[in-house]
């Protein structure tokens, strides 16, 4: 899963869409050029309403030097002005003739019709939408919420060189109480027109708040590591003011949300899909073409992951006969696989560094055997962590994080129960976040000046989690499991898992399954363990549609290969086909297959 891992608040995922600038000028020039300056606009626009993701895009410099001290802003009132941003950019969008573009401008355009018209429809219902297009109908969760994200945004992604740095980074702090009180005014609106998250949700969302309002705050990841940085450039003491907005801001706000999430729970229900919400069904299809950037109807998207973990079942029961392995399903092999002493390790931080150190490994593994497979080999420096102990309990197995400028990537782990991570899987879970899958995706795009900046910040869920599921079948192809019999099942139980989770996630929003029924289904199916599917369960009933775009991304990107194979025939170069699918950038599925399809027949 990729942090995506810089979720952004509905306003922000609007703001890019800002203020279109004079028409005058696109008769003055080409279609190409004036579709440049007018996504230029929207950019400069995005990340001027965008405090947080103009950090993260080092724009905060400069003439904008003052964004470095904001936050984004989460009010209803700056979700209606995004509305009516988008309605204006959709607008000055289609006033240009898409016949007369180049190839690379209509890719462009393509992508911009897709973010605005989706932004169109999920910034008419309610909840909020992320910078991947990512729609939840709860503003905070245990997966989402300032209080989630901003932390490690805010402790570690802040850049700190100079005094003013230093300042910024206090102004920041501070900022959190509003964004924290923006956010539970929310949590009340949306409960008054019957949206309310289910009290499992709450229940977990809520002590994850007090985990941080309770927390040693020079400790925590809000400051420790900022204050870390201060002291080693010699910028002062700060830390007794840190600890004084701590105590005196941001406490009270997040105790002022534990009081909205209380107040509201004794309207919440036990029920995981959004089918119960307010015209529920319409918002998961809305939900499910977000994130798949593809049209298919739930139902059938159901039926087809019914039918892919079939094909995995077989292929994994064939592999673990293979090493003995031939009684009970294959769900209960899988288990029994979990809790094999071979692959465990201690139930201590001495065997959460063996684990850290193991997926450091599988990296200097795939980077080395990169030029096989691919034309550009840039990667970028990654770093292997545990995610902070105090958001642990609701977070995934694993999740990416791009690094701030001038910073590297992070591989993060959840270790707070170290069983989780049965060494048999690791290596594939690596891949996926690592090399050659997100991390390495960051890399290429890293080193793609010519992308525009629309470009560069605008991303898709079935793109890089597509892309992220298929290097796992790329690492496959490159041998990594050939005297490995066991991670190359934990390749396999890896794909199953995310077509399980196509299953499962149309199940409880379409199907109307229980919570309970789709751990359940997961656990004998797909052979996950029950704590973690729980907590995974828990984040589908959250991000409805998300768990969908792996595997169907995955899945066209494979077709769109073996389409561009079959077209070429011998002229087909895999590395060829690698660098236009990375160096595209972040495309909706079926702009990249038009691309994919255009490359094909001008190189045969």
């Amino acid at each position: 899963m990729i942090d995506r891992r810089r979720f952004l608040e509905a306003t922000a995922a609007g703001a890019l869409l800002g203020l279109a600038g004079p028409r005058a000028a696109f008769a003055q020039s080409s279609a190409d050029a004036a579709l440049e300056a007018l996504l230029q606009r929207h950019a400069d626009a995005y990340l001027h309403r965008s405090p947080e993701e103009a950090t993260s895009n080092n724009y905060d410099v400069g003439a904008n030097a003052g964004l470095r001290a904001l936050l984004d802003d989460r009010s209803l009132a700056a979700r209606a002005g995004d509305r009516a941003a988008i309605a204006q950019a959709l607008a000055d969008l289609k006033r240009i003739n898409r016949a007369a573009l180049g190839q690379r401008a209509a890719l462009d355009y393509d992508v911009a019709s897709f973010v605005y018209e989706t932004l169109t429809d999920l910034l008419g219902r309610y909840g909020y939408v992320d910078g991947n297009l990512r729609p939840s109908p709860y503003v905070v969760s245990q997966m989402n919420g300032a209080y989630y994200w901003l932390p490690d945004f805010i402790g570690s992604r802040h850049p700190i060189e100079t005094r003013a740095d230093a300042d910024a980074w206090l102004a920041r702090l501070a900022a959190l109480a509003t964004a924290l009180d923006q956010e539970s005014d929310r949590i009340r609106h949306d409960a008054g027109i019957g949206v309310v998250p289910p009290a499992f949700v709450i229940q977990k969302t809520i002590a994850q708040i007090k985990g941080l309002r309770d927390g040693a705050p020079l400790q925590s990841a809000l400051i420790a590591p900022a204050l870390k940085k201060i002291a080693a450039k010699g910028l002062g003491d700060y830390g007794a003011r840190a600890e004084a907005i701590f105590r005196d801001r941001i406490a009270p706000a997040l105790s002022r949300q534990i009081a909205a999430l209380e107040a509201v729970a004794p309207k919440a229900v036990d029920t995981a899909g959004v089918w119960r919400l307010p015209d529920g069904d319409a918002y998961y299809a809305a939900s499910v073409r977000s994130n798949t950037t593809a049209d298919i109807a739930p139902g059938e998207l159901h039926k087809v992951g019914l039918a892919q973990c079939q094909e995995l079942i077989a292929e994994i029961d064939t592999l673990l006969k293979a090493q003995g392995m031939s009684q009970g399903s294959v769900g209960q092999r899988i288990a029994a696989l979990n809790k094999d002493p071979r692959f465990q390790v201690s139930d201590d931080d001495a065997g959460r560094a063996k684990l850290l150190a193991l997926a450091e490994s599988s990296l200097k593994d795939v980077i080395a055997r990169l030029p096989q497979a691919f034309g550009n080999v840039s990667v970028n420096p990654i770093v292997v962590r545990r995610i902070p102990p105090a958001i642990e309990a609701g977070a995934p197995g694993a999740f990416y994080s791009e690094g701030a400028p001038g910073e590297p990537g992070v591989y993060s782990l959840n270790l707070k129960n170290p069983a989780e991570h049965a060494t048999w899987r690791l290596p594939t879970l690596t891949h996926h976040e690592g090399v050659p899958g997100h991390h390495f995706q960051y890399s290429v795009l890293a080193h793609a000046p010519e992308l525009p900046l629309f470009r560069r910040m605008v991303r898709f869920s079935a793109y890089t989690e597509g892309w992220a599921l298929y290097a796992q079948q790329v690492a496959d192809e490159l041998g990594l499991f050939e005297n490995n019999p066991f991670g190359r099942i934990g390749y396999l139980q890896s794909e199953l898992f995310r077509a399980a989770r196509i299953v499962v996630d149309t199940g409880i929003h379409h199907e109307r399954w229980t919570k309970d029924q789709a751990v359940k289904w997961m656990v004998e199916n797909a052979g996950e363990q029950p704590l973690a599917t729980e907590r995974e369960v828990t984040r589908y009933a959250v991000y409805p549609g998300q768990a969908c775009s792996f595997k169907v991304g995955a899945n066209r990107i494979v077709a769109a290969r073996e389409a561009a194979r079959k077209a070429m025939g011998g002229a087909f170069d895999v590395r060829k086909f690698h660098d236009l699918v990375l160096e595209s950038g972040p495309v909706p599925l079926a702009v990249l297959e038009k691309a994919v399809a255009g490359w094909a027949a001008t190189s045969r």
